[in-house]
């Protein structure tokens, strides 16, 4: 073979060499620039889940004892796992049953006490949503479902009428209620008011129905479950 054939196939080898060592570049690049897009997408969205009540503060009571704080703190705690398994982060305001307060000072300022430091932490985690579970109570035992207040952040009503919407399809499609504006109503959704923020009534203690169900693990799962895909759907839309 002769010096100059020699010298093309050298030739030929690096270019093509260095082709193959673009494409890889390239390729690498593509790939980590999917995974910081779905990162920006998904990962980097924060969800504040504040289990109402806790400590001292039972909240609502039903009948036959059950208290509405621990069945706030359930439902909470499956939707933490739901949304951390999405790749949101996922942050409770209690994880246990406790009060956000000091031990010292009357019940009055506790209270006051634990709703001020909620809503601190809207703004000390820097949230793009705000969720508030709660169960509810009435006179009258015929009342009955889930039921949605949201703040007036304009997308406050866009979520709240996603998790209104999916909750009655997951649980009962026979429940008429409405996603309602909170207005002024809650403090915990009038302060720090720069993100979507809604209170979700999960059900009524005084309603025999609704007692059982939300007395029930597999039930209080099912909630979580339909109040994750209404996040992941919001932020799906909105990006």
């Amino acid at each position: 073979m002769g010096y100059k054939n020699k010298n093309l196939i050298v030739s030929l080898l690096v270019i093509s060499i260095s082709l193959v060592g673009i494409l890889a570049i390239n390729i690498k690049s593509a790939k980590t620039t999917t995974s910081m897009e779905v990162d920006k997408m998904i990962g980097t969205k924060v969800i504040l889940i504040d289990p109402g009540h806790g400590g001292m503060d039972g909240g609502a009571s039903a009948s036959d004892g059950t208290v509405e704080k621990h069945i706030n703190l359930n439902i909470s705690l499956h939707l933490q796992k739901l949304l951390k398994e999405s790749g949101y982060k996922a942050i409770l305001t209690r994880d246990e049953d406790v009060g956000l307060y000091s031990d010292s000072g009357t019940v009055k300022e506790k209270k006051r006490e634990d709703l001020n430091k909620r809503c601190e932490l809207k703004k000390e985690t820097d949230c793009n949503m705000f969720v508030s579970i709660h169960l509810n109570k009435f006179k009258q035992p015929s009342c009955k479902g889930a039921q949605v207040w949201y703040s007036n952040n304009p997308e406050s009503e866009v979520i709240a009428k996603m998790i209104q919407n999916n909750l009655r399809m997951d649980l009962d499609e026979s429940n008429t209620r409405l996603a309602k504006p909170a207005k002024d109503g809650y403090k915990v959704l009038r302060c720090n008011d720069t993100m979507p923020g809604v209170i979700v009534e999960c059900g009524f203690l005084s309603n025999k129905q609704d007692l059982e169900l939300l007395k029930d693990e597999s039930y209080q799962k099912k909630v979580a479950e339909s109040l994750c895909k209404s996040i992941r759907e919001y932020f799906e839309k909105s990006n």
